[in-house]
C-alpha cells in the first residue's frame, strides 16, 4: 500500500479546483450559433421572415386543423357498434 500512495499524490494533484471552461483566457461560445446561422443563409432576410413551402404537402394538416377550430370536424364512429357478434344480417345463409 505504501508504494501507491506516491502515485495517488501524482494522479490526485492533476485535478484542478475549477473545471477547464472556467478558466481564464478558456474561449466561451457567445453568440457563435447565431452566427453561424447568418453564415449559412443564402439570403439574409430569410432570418427574419423565412420562406414558404414550394409545395402543398401541409395542405390536408391545415384542412384538418382549421375544421377543428371552426368546431366542424367530423363526428367520432359509434363505439357501442360492433360487428363481432352481431347478428347475420337478412339473405345471410350461413354458407349454405
Amino acid at each position: 500500500m505504501s508504494s501507491r500512495a506516491p502515485l495517488l499524490l501524482l494522479l490526485l494533484a492533476g485535478c484542478a479546483g475549477g473545471q477547464d471552461y472556467e478558466r481564464p483566457g478558456t474561449w466561451h461560445a457567445t453568440g457563435v450559433n447565431d452566427a453561424n446561422l447568418a453564415l449559412m443563409l443564402a439570403e439574409p432576410s430569410h432570418a427574419e421572415r423565412g420562406v414558404g413551402a414550394a409545395t402543398d404537402r401541409a395542405d390536408p394538416g391545415i384542412r384538418a386543423v382549421t375544421q377543428l377550430g371552426e368546431g366542424r370536424r367530423p363526428p367520432l364512429p359509434d363505439s357501442r357498434a360492433s360487428a363481432i357478434g352481431a347478428a347475420p344480417t337478412a339473405g345471410g345463409g350461413g354458407g349454405r
